[in-house]
């Protein structure tokens, strides 16, 4: 009787350590399931949270150029003028194909200062291949 109350045991605390390894993949796991959303993610690491090695997760190569050379220079000028810029992604659009999309969406910097609320908005163009998961190839700034 002990030997079958013990199997039981280890068998639900194997269960239990299974659901967790599976629960806790799905919570980590980056979201590449659609263009925008990677996207949106991507721009999300490298531009508000400024963590360059989640920025790589969602990103073809590891970086794209012209999003980090961006990134250096909010850095740059929220030093210039003693602010913190809150950024935002809007307008977000999408143009699929099977395998590959063009993403549009609008970086929003927007910071008090001197006591006048003052917003700039680059409007950008991603190029996003399904990559085992959608992912960020390059970006632009759009004029």
């Amino acid at each position: 009787m002990l030997t079958v109350v013990a199997g039981v045991l280890a068998l639900l605390c194997l269960g239990g350590v299974a659901t967790a390894y599976v629960w806790y993949n799905r919570a980590a796991a980056p979201d590449r399931s659609t263009p925008d959303v990677v996207v949106i993610n991507y721009l999300q690491a490298a531009l508000v949270s400024r963590d360059a090695n989640r920025a790589k997760l969602f990103t073809c190569d590891g970086a794209v150029a012209s999003v980090d050379k961006f990134a250096a220079e909010v850095v740059a000028r929220e030093q210039e003028l003693g602010v913190s810029f809150s950024i935002n992604i809007e307008d977000v659009a999408v143009s699929e194909s099977a395998s590959d999309a063009v993403v549009t969406a609008v970086v929003r910097r927007s910071a008090t200062i001197d006591g006048i609320h003052q917003s700039l908005a680059d409007r950008w163009r991603f190029d996003v291949e399904d990559r085992d998961g959608w992912r960020v190839c390059s970006g632009s700034q759009v004029s």
